[in-house]
């Protein structure tokens, strides 16, 4: 098995096994390595995935408050209904970005 970032220099980028390791031993170090690797590229992804979604949250809600003070032309009943929606949205925003699993 190859290792997923190559390390110049490294003991472990060629194909000798490291010094007093077997070949089980060898094939082994490099496979949880290789997990090891690969769990962090896809923990960095989510992080990633997650910020996203947060940023793209913000500024839809920041559009939705905007476009409901306009459309409610001042009348303040209007407002507060439009502002509830807003609310409702922001906190579904909220529990779906919570609910994103990093680890």
């Amino acid at each position: 098995m190859t290792n997923l970032i190559p390390r110049p220099g490294s003991a472990f980028t060629s194909n000798r096994p490291p010094e007093g390791f077997t070949r089980m031993e060898s094939r082994a170090l490099a496979q949880r390595q290789n997990a090891v690797v690969a769990d962090a590229l896809v923990t960095a992804t989510r992080l990633q995935a997650k910020g996203m979604v947060t940023a793209a949250a913000i500024q839809l809600t920041g559009l939705l408050s905007r476009e409901a003070e306009f459309q409610s032309r001042g009348n303040p009943q209007l407002l507060a209904r439009t502002n509830y929606l807003v609310d409702a949205f922001t906190e579904y925003a909220g529990t779906e970005i919570s609910g994103f699993r990093c680890a």
